[in-house]
């Protein structure tokens, strides 16, 4: 064989191998679900078209999947939106273990897919929070019993240990989008109601301002809808418990079912569905 047809087979091979990584399926995903893998790098980026005042991290164990993140571009507008799908999550087995060494899929109750503020909260530190969002037309709900609770969460202020968030922005399939246990947007308003969906119907966008200052003494949480004020309470603590310092912002899709239980008491968290929601104009800044 020549030496110009060898190094032409082993420039095809390399070609072929680059090809099969750029368009890499993962195999043996979780609970039989399929994964276009993406760089948490290239997640960030798209994310990053429609965030602004903060930088992005990502849990280094949480997988990034081509559903998991888009952008759309539509009438002059950016719009982040963010999907999950059966076996999304934290995965250790993957050998990217996050610092507690948690895996969704290990304990099985779990389905996620965050961002994460690259700057840490302090305690006694205001901030405000403010976007768009909706449910989108192609999101469905997990398949429950109708007496058990269900939601997931698009905004938590989190103290980053195997623990409960001090705050949370949640939908929840019987009321709707909330927060402060106030009503930000009913569930006639989804693209989605309970666990059907209607094509046709798309979700309405609710504008949501948030400002928050995590203390244990004199903190204030605020709430705006559409830009009307409907939440003010000022010089209250706003957790409790452990005297944590510094909190993440988190936020995309986190949901769990009523408890953290064992992985064969949630076969709701393996249904081949897709949970998804739509963001832009999402800001940031320090008060």
């Amino acid at each position: 064989m020549s030496y110009v047809l060898l190094k032409q087979q082993i420039l095809l091979a390399l070609l072929i191998v680059f090809v099969i990584s750029f368009n890499k399926v993962e195999a043996g995903y979780p609970f039989g679900g399929t994964c276009e893998v993406i760089s948490p790098n290239k997640a960030m980026a798209i994310a990053s078209k429609v965030v602004s005042g903060f930088r992005l991290k990502f849990n280094r164990g949480q997988s990034a999947c081509k559903h998991n993140v888009e952008l759309i571009e539509t009438n002059g507008e950016k719009i982040l939106k963010i999907s999950t799908r059966l076996g999304d999550g934290i995965h250790t087995h993957r050998g990217e273990r996050n610092i507690n060494g948690w895996s969704d899929i290990r304990a099985g109750n779990r389905r996620r897919f965050e961002f994460y503020t690259h700057t840490l909260i302090n305690r006694d530190t205001a901030f405000r929070i403010e976007y768009s969002v909706r449910i989108t037309q192609d999101n469905t709900f997990l398949s429950i019993p109708e007496t058990k609770p269900y939601w997931y969460y698009i905004t938590q202020v989190h103290p980053g240990c195997v623990c409960s968030s001090i705050m949370v922005v949640r939908v929840d399939r019987f009321k709707g989008i909330m927060a402060f246990d106030h009503v930000i947007q009913p569930v006639s308003e989804f693209g989605a109601i309970k666990t059907d969906y209607t094509p046709e119907v798309v979700g309405k966008w609710v504008k949501v301002a948030i400002e928050f200052k995590p203390s244990l003494t004199n903190g204030f949480r605020r709430l705006w809808v559409n830009d009307e004020l409907v939440v003010n309470e000022n010089n209250v603590p706003t957790f409790n418990g452990r005297p944590f310092t510094q909190f993440n912002i988190k936020f995309g899709i986190y949901q769990g079912t009523d408890s953290a239980k064992k992985q064969e008491e949630y076969p709701s968290i393996r249904q081949n569905n897709q949970q998804s929601i739509q963001f832009k104009n999402f800001k940031f800044k320090r008060i």
